[in-house]
């Protein structure tokens, strides 16, 4: 199929920079789980369409784009539905992120895109429930993530974990703002509780790692004095590859998030077999971890599950319910079946 997508951005030299990142990532055969690989499940390139740009007629087979926040972006979008020359696949985000900033115009493209469409792709039910309820009918599709389990491990294959110490990622990414805050402090009184009860030769070899959303994160980590009386350590941004080589690093994850998500750590630390403890808030995570999730502000649960992989750590055990279903990592991560899946759903009948 010959197939494009909305790249969001408007200035030309952006839209190259975001394409030349897929390239490279696509000649390297990587598929990472996020949106803009999805027309890698259908075709074996694809091109990035630049905000306001004109679409050749016959050009293209489908044209994928999310479901923008701007007002520029959602005129342009709501032109390529309206026209109708090339079928739009619209893959909305979180509805936190889109309602933020909706007003009445905005409000009335949404549901003109969203109606009239001819594919609403939705990544969860929760969202699928969402779009439809938007536009008063059922018209959103759940459709297939690009997860691929064989492919993520063997990225790690070579990767050894460093012997004698313990290093557990907390929070990929940590927020103390806006809609994204997973709550930190939450997290950390119960952290603070458990390290101290632990001996003093095991504390010695545990470290926690995290990542902060953007630089008003960094800057609250730092002022807040987050990481006083723990020996976290805050990561600098990495590449996907090294992202997944410092997650086959760890002895264990802890990743609490807020609103609707996709769940692409939990795949990724269920990928590679790394003991976990998730938020409940995502179908997948209950999926894949169904022995280890909690919601936000259980911090009963929170307590009992932290406790049990920190002082596990001190027997060189690991408590089995916080590692994570084989066969649901399988499932999800079966990247031929995915591409077969949504090559059916876009084959299929329209809503």
């Amino acid at each position: 199929m010959r197939i494009a997508f909305v790249s969001g951005q408007s200035q030309w030299w952006r839209k190259k920079r975001l394409a030349a990142k897929y390239l490279k990532m696509r000649l390297e055969g990587l598929i990472y789980p996020d949106v803009y690989c999805l027309p890698l499940m259908l075709c074996e390139r694809f091109d990035f369409l630049l905000e306001g740009e004109k679409v050749p007629l016959g050009k293209y087979d489908l044209i994928l784009a999310e479901l923008p926040g701007s007002e520029s972006q959602l005129l342009y979008l709501k032109s390529l539905v309206v026209d109708g020359n090339v079928p739009v696949a619209v893959i909305p985000g979180p509805p936190a992120i889109l309602s933020r900033e909706l007003t009445d115009a905005k409000l009335r493209m949404v549901k003109c895109i969203l109606g009239g469409a001819r594919h609403v792709w939705a990544y969860s039910p929760e969202l699928k429930t969402f779009c439809d309820g938007m536009i008063g009918r059922e018209r959103a599709v759940v459709i297939p993530w690009p997860y691929d389990l064989a492919g993520t491990q063997k990225l790690v294959a070579s990767t050894r974990r460093e012997s004698g110490r313990h290093k557990i990622l907390v929070q990929a990414p940590m927020s103390f703002h806006d809609i994204v805050q997973n709550h930190p402090f939450v997290l950390k009184s119960v952290l603070l509780d458990v390290w101290r009860e632990l001996p003093g030769a095991v504390r010695e070899k545990i470290s926690f790692h995290t990542f902060t959303y953007n630089s008003t994160d960094a800057e609250k980590y730092k002022s807040s004095e987050f990481a006083k009386g723990l020996p976290f350590v805050r990561e600098g941004k990495l590449g996907y590859r090294a992202f997944l080589r410092f997650l086959a690093g760890c002895d264990g994850v802890i990743n609490l998030t807020a609103g609707s998500i996709l769940g692409r750590i939990t795949f990724l630390a269920a990928a590679l077999r790394r003991p976990g403890i998730f938020s409940d808030n995502s179908g997948l995570n209950v999926r894949l971890y169904p022995g280890a999730t909690v919601a936000m502000f259980d911090t009963v649960r929170l307590r009992d599950l932290v406790g049990a992989m920190l002082r596990e750590l001190a027997n060189g055990e690991t408590d089995q319910r916080l590692m994570p279903s084989a066969a649901a990592a399988a499932e999800v991560g079966d990247f031929a079946a995915n591409q077969a899946r949504l090559q059916e759903i876009l084959a299929g009948p329209q809503i």
